[in-house]
């Protein structure tokens, strides 16, 4: 569910930035994921991993980052890959961005659980 509400912020910022704006779609989405990310965040903090919250928010976001940024390496090489590939892709890249976050959602999923959001971690 986080996850899927991550998507949405992402594709949301992402389409207002490609087709609202008219900016480039790869540009749009090195500025989309940072909000997603964030949200994610605050969600997973409260939903998904509130039985393992830090009493320090500002360690837990930073090892949120460390894991959301490489599973975001993953997802951004699958979406340029994605919108490289196909003219199709580049022109709708929701497509793009869709296959590149059902790539990474394993990932992400496995490095919070054992590593952002492990109970004890700040200790």
């Amino acid at each position: 569910m986080v996850g899927g509400i991550g998507f949405v912020i992402d594709a949301g910022i992402l389409s207002l930035l490609v087709h609202g704006l008219g900016l480039d779609p790869l540009l749009s989405r090195l500025l989309s994921f940072p909000s997603a990310m964030t949200a994610t965040w605050y969600l997973n903090r409260r939903v998904t991993f509130s039985h393992a919250i830090s009493n320090n928010p500002g360690q837990e976001w930073f090892r949120y980052a460390l894991v959301s940024m490489s599973g975001n390496l993953v997802n951004f090489l699958v979406y340029v890959a994605c919108i490289r590939m196909s003219q199709t892709m580049y022109s709708y890249p929701q497509a793009a961005l869709a296959i590149a976050a059902i790539v990474a959602l394993v990932f992400n999923y496995l490095g919070l659980s054992r590593y952002a959001f492990r109970k004890g971690v700040d200790k």
